[in-house]
């Protein structure tokens, strides 16, 4: 655990990035966790804290890892995830496994993400104020890697929880069918706009300091580059999603297993059609996509 104030600590996932999360712990009046995605090993501690209010930033299996194991405490989520905590159909529905996937791995891939449906007591929305006692943090609704994904402003303090907007190399993850390019894009805008001291990320290195921008700015032209090689791929002639996909703009080298991080190439590509049809580069004819710019190269395009 790392304190970063008298009464908040961040419980680090020392392990693989994407298996759990780093969360944060208030021992306030309201003992508060922002996400459950912790190591194992902190459980005992943490079921010792009474935790009382369990916010969790969006649904994802990573981040709501064991909400169960604090039927005491009140749950609360952005209403936008509701679907995929409910049920494991609504999860594989929101991530494309239902069509995309086989039964096998969609029943392993369940297994390691220790998928379970969560109650929720109560919605969080944007620019709410939550107080546990001496502190208190607003709510940022802030879209784009998944519908209901929020991060959390301490203003007092000079730090934002960023949950999923974590800063990695590889950048932002936007392939769930409630996913958006230019909800990420502006999530990222207003983040950067907000001027933090420091971020508290929900994965890797959980302290990030980045006072000039420069690691945000990094992280937002990942979606650029990866715009400009869609595009290129569809003006170069690809006609399908999955043509363009199978040249793996996104991830560049498919991870393993394959059959599970393919629909993820797939949705991303898909993700990225439609924010060029949105800026007037891209129009579709079924399931069949092409330029809406004829006589000219990518080089000519603002994206």
């Amino acid at each position: 655990m790392h304190q970063i104030d008298r009464h908040i600590k961040v419980i680090e996932f020392p392990g693989r990035p994407y298996a759990n999360c780093n969360c944060l712990l208030l021992e306030d009046d309201i003992p508060c966790l922002i996400d459950a995605g912790f190591d194992e090993s902190h459980l005992e501690d943490l079921q010792k804290s009474s935790v009382q209010l369990l916010v969790n930033s969006h649904g994802h299996a990573d981040h709501c890892h064991y909400n169960h194991m604090f039927p005491e405490a009140k749950v609360l989520m952005h209403p936008a995830n509701y679907e995929i905590i409910a049920s494991a159909e609504n999860y594989l529905k929101d991530l494309a496994f239902d069509t995309m996937v086989e039964q096998e791995w969609t029943s392993l891939f369940m297994q390691a993400v220790c998928y379970r449906p969560t109650r929720v007591d109560g919605e969080i929305q944007d620019g709410q104020e939550i107080s546990t006692g001496r502190y208190r943090f607003q709510v940022l609704h802030m879209p784009g890697h998944c519908a209901g994904h929020c991060c959390f402003l301490f203003p007092e303090k000079g730090f934002v929880f960023t949950s999923d907007i974590e800063f990695a190399e590889f950048g932002p993850w936007y392939g769930a069918v409630s996913s958006s390019v230019p909800d990420q894009l502006r999530s990222i805008d207003r983040l950067a706009a907000i001027g933090a001291d420091y971020y508290i990320s929900g994965h890797h290195q959980p302290v990030v300091r980045d006072h000039h921008g420069r690691k945000l700015k990094a992280y937002r032209d990942t979606i650029l580059q990866r715009q400009r090689r869609v595009a290129e791929l569809l003006y170069g002639g690809g006609n399908t999603v999955e043509e363009i996909a199978k040249e793996f703009p996104i991830y560049r080298r498919l991870p393993n297993p394959r059959q599970t991080f393919w629909p993820h190439e797939y949705m991303m590509v898909y993700k990225h059609l439609l924010y060029l049809e949105e800026q007037g580069y891209a129009g579709q004819d079924g399931a069949t996509w092409f330029p809406a710019k004829t006589g000219i190269g990518t080089t000519h395009l603002s994206l």
